[in-house]
């Protein structure tokens, strides 16, 4: 049951800052104002849950957190809007969802408006501007027919509207591409491309006026799995969390390495409550550092009345990013991860093979 669900992930693919110029128009396309009812909750009743010190809570039962795939949970900076995928068992018909504030609490969850039910639209990830989403998708580049592999598209968000969404050539290939997130000017993601440091590697590509330029491997610790993906940084650039199967793991694990003065840290797979039994996976600093999301196939969770929809399909979860630092500081013998400096930010991590991995 564990690699099945392992093997949907990897191929999601088979089933399975401010913006410079290189940012895509916000072409007005769909209103957001046509929703799907999605859960039972209403009005107010409808928060996330904030984070508790050693435990990992479930956000959103029935609304957000239900009894399919929920998964890529991310919002802007000031919380009035939320983004995340949801999908059938193993994957199947991924859609990207959506819900705004409204008023005390968060409005009906619905389909994003450009999403088509002939195409796979997952793993979303949303800048903390709300002006941008980035996703992958295997929509075609033309015609109707699906793409053959998951490319990474992006689309502006504009006044309440989402615009048409754009293609990003640049950084496809003839694999997989999954979990897009920018930062600092870099666009980080995992690819199953042919010639990578692993069957599913982490790889960045740099944004230039002319879109991005060509995508490198990161280097150690980030790639020394057999798989690993969805590359989230701190707004301070101190830590990086991702998924990944090493170290003989039976299943996706989250790890967390912390910036030094020459590069990172050795990747600390994180303890309990983060990591629990079943695949751990997409996790998202939210844009003031303070909250590690996450998405889980555990069968138990810190929340009343939630017992039916822990039911082995991936539900999202929070925790204060605190408890992360703590583990990876114990780990190592640090103090913690500090804020990146000049010289750290301006190296990000660096591809593999350039000087010292970072």
């Amino acid at each position: 049951m564990r690699s099945t669900k392992l093997m949907a992930l990897c191929v999601l693919v088979s089933a399975c800052t401010p913006m410079n110029p290189a940012e895509p128009p916000n072409a007005a396309a769909e209103p957001v104002a046509s929703v799907q009812q999605s859960g039972t909750a209403t009005g107010s009743g409808r928060q996330l849950a904030s984070p508790q010190a050693d435990v990992a809570r479930l956000l959103g039962a029935d609304w957000l957190s239900g009894t399919r795939n929920d998964y890529n949970l991310s919002t802007d900076s000031g919380q009035r809007l939320m983004v995340f995928a949801r999908s059938e068992a193993n994957f199947k018909d991924s859609r990207i969802w959506f819900a705004r504030k409204d008023g005390a609490g968060w409005g009906e969850a619905a389909e994003a408006p450009f999403t088509d039910p002939r195409y796979r639209d997952s793993d979303p990830w949303l800048t903390p501007d709300g002006r941008t989403l980035y996703f992958v998708s295997n929509r075609p580049v033309s015609g109707e027919s699906p793409n053959t592999s998951l490319d990474i598209w992006r689309v502006g968000v504009e006044e309440g509207r989402f615009g048409v969404p754009e293609r990003l050539g640049a950084v496809a290939s003839d694999g997989e591409e999954l979990g897009p997130e920018l930062h600092d000017g870099w666009l980080y993601f995992n690819s199953s491309r042919k010639g990578g440091p692993a069957k599913m590697a982490i790889y960045r590509a740099r944004m230039s006026r002319g879109g991005f330029d060509a995508p490198q491997p990161l280097g150690a610790p980030f790639n020394d799995g057999a798989i690993q993906g969805d590359f989230t940084l701190a707004p301070d650039g101190g830590m990086a969390v991702f998924w990944s199967q090493r170290s003989g793991s039976a299943d996706l694990d989250l790890f967390a390495a912390c910036r030094t003065s020459d590069g990172w840290s050795a990747a600390v797979r994180l303890p309990s409550p983060i990591n629990a039994p079943g695949m751990d996976f997409t996790p998202s600093l939210t844009a003031d550092g303070r909250q590690l999301r996450f998405a889980s196939m555990r069968t138990s969770a810190h929340a009343d009345d939630a017992a039916h929809v822990l039911n082995g399909q991936a539900n999202l979860y929070v925790v204060p990013t605190a408890v992360a630092v703590r583990a990876v500081a114990e780990e190592l013998g640090r103090e913690g991860c500090g804020p990146a400096t000049a010289r750290d930010a301006s190296a990000a991590a660096r591809p593999a093979g350039a000087g010292n991995d970072s």
